[in-house]
């Protein structure tokens, strides 16, 4: 006989307070009025204090209740006594009848008077159980710390006062349990989605209005799922005949390529502070210093006009090109490809016609160079990114996706521009060279990731209309820095 509360999470998914709830109803009725007969601790990393005491003081105690605070799960037992238990990562609580196994990764386990045993397993062991008792557990550090849950804000200046003067991003902050608690990844990116903030948006750039839309949606959220049983998102099940089903709830956690059912946007997938993130490029956009744009599209679409265009009405901007232009005057470089495509490049500097004809006769190489440069490319944005000073940077970056670089930036233009076009712009420049810059180009991945783009330039017209699409964009823009 098997009973279980199992919350098997990936790494990027602790259980949050809807699941830990969800565990909490589960428990209380598999011990409650149980008493402890033994309990054998197989790590004794699990127990934070002395192993010998906390056994000893909680042979013979019995369980009352078991009550929640925060992502905490507190045991209520007889005489005082209180034990506090973190799942973290990969906490799981079965129980089982006295002559059955443990669990397979059994750290703790409760035998019971009644011919039962609850066993807390661990496969990751990063979860901990402390003794403390009635009177004193809530000042215990780990509790005491803990910022009110969400349902317990009722007047968001508090908050904004403990933020006034922090830039880090929306998401890190309300990750950070000691401001609000019972947040985590999923329901963090559930709450900006339906407040339409981008996570990367600094904590001090946040409203009045903003922090209570946050507030009011994430008491919603919560609700919701805790009534749902929790969320069963990759390996979490909340219990033995309790499945939660709030994924079938979730509009945008995991769900990066996917449409947004409000605007038709592609969500966007980045990280911030380490943790996976999705967001939708229009409904939510950035606010505050800085804001690094991405500028791509396709060959001969005008993305470097674009770019000069950005500079002269006053971003700082860098050119991916340029970048490979000056990586190909390097003799090491020069020698690094030769040696991996087998080019004979005459001087010390990477002929690009030599280069162009190989890569004509052979296809394949492109991902070779690739492999060579983009990394170097990488290097130099992530430079220019850390160190420009001025709030809005702009960086034209033709292959943004096939080089994995857009998680780099929260906003990103596409040039748009028609084949027709497109052929008549390559031939003015050179009528030999356009048939294979045109075949070089299929490989690019602007059409299927163009709904990604927080903004999208039509050059299909002359400069005068480019430049009015730009004047427009930096304009809404610098309205994001105020």
């Amino acid at each position: 006989m098997e009973d279980l509360v199992n919350l098997g999470t990936t790494v990027n998914n602790m259980p949050e307070l809807p699941e830990v709830e969800t565990i909490k109803n589960v428990l209380i009725p598999i011990v409650k009025n149980k008493t402890i007969k033994k309990i054998d601790v197989y790590r004794s990393l699990t127990i934070e204090g002395d192993k010998d005491e906390f056994i000893s003081k909680l042979i013979g105690e019995t369980f009352l209740d078991v009550s929640r605070k925060g992502k905490y799960l507190i045991f209520h037992l007889t005489n005082d006594k209180v034990i506090i238990s973190h799942l973290r990562m990969e906490g799981k609580y079965y129980e089982y009848l006295e002559n059955e196994s443990d669990s397979k990764y059994a750290k703790v386990v409760f035998h019971f008077t009644d011919g039962h045993k609850l066993c807390y397993d661990d496969s990751r062991a990063f979860g901990i159980m402390k003794l403390a008792t009635e009177s004193s557990y809530l000042k215990e550090k780990m509790l005491a710390k803990l910022g009110p849950e969400p349902f317990y804000v009722n007047d968001v200046k508090g908050i904004m006062n403990k933020v006034k003067n922090s830039k880090k991003p929306i998401k890190t902050t309300l990750l950070d349990q000691t401001l609000i608690t019972g947040l985590g990844n999923i329901y963090v990116d559930e709450t900006l989605y339906a407040s339409k903030i981008h996570p990367l948006t600094p904590a001090n750039k946040i409203s009045v209005e903003e922090w209570e839309s946050i507030i009011d949606n994430a008491k919603k959220i919560l609700n919701i799922a805790i009534e749902m049983g929790g969320s069963t998102i990759k390996s979490y099940h909340p219990g033995k005949g309790v499945d939660g089903s709030f994924q079938t709830r979730i509009k945008i956690y995991g769900k990066e390529g996917e449409k947004c059912p409000i605007c038709g946007s592609t969500f966007r997938f980045i990280k911030v502070g380490g943790r996976g993130t999705t967001f939708c490029p229009t409904c939510q956009k950035k606010k505050g210093a800085p804001i690094n744009i991405a500028l791509t599209g396709k060959i001969a679409s005008g993305k470097s006009l674009a770019t000069k265009l950005f500079k002269e009405l006053g971003a700082s901007s860098i050119s991916s090109d340029l970048i490979v232009k000056e990586l190909y005057e390097k003799e090491s470089v020069k020698d690094l490809i030769s040696k991996t495509l087998h080019i004979n490049f005459k001087g010390k500097i990477v002929d690009r016609d030599s280069l162009r004809d190989h890569l004509l006769l052979n296809p394949k190489d492109k991902r070779k160079l690739e492999k060579i440069v983009h990394p170097l490319v990488e290097k130099e944005i992530v430079n220019f990114l850390n160190n420009e000073i001025n709030p809005i940077r702009v960086v034209e970056v033709p292959l943004l996706f096939e080089a994995k670089l857009d998680h780099y930036f929260d906003t990103i233009i596409v040039v748009d521009i028609s084949k027709e076009k497109q052929l008549e712009r390559l031939t003015s420049r050179d009528k030999n060279k356009a048939q294979y810059l045109l075949e070089i180009n299929k490989t690019n991945k602007i059409d299927e990731n163009k709904n990604k783009a927080t903004y999208l330039i039509d050059n299909n017209g002359d400069k005068k209309e480019l430049e009015k699409q730009i004047k427009q964009i930096l304009k809404e823009v610098k309205d994001r820095l105020k």
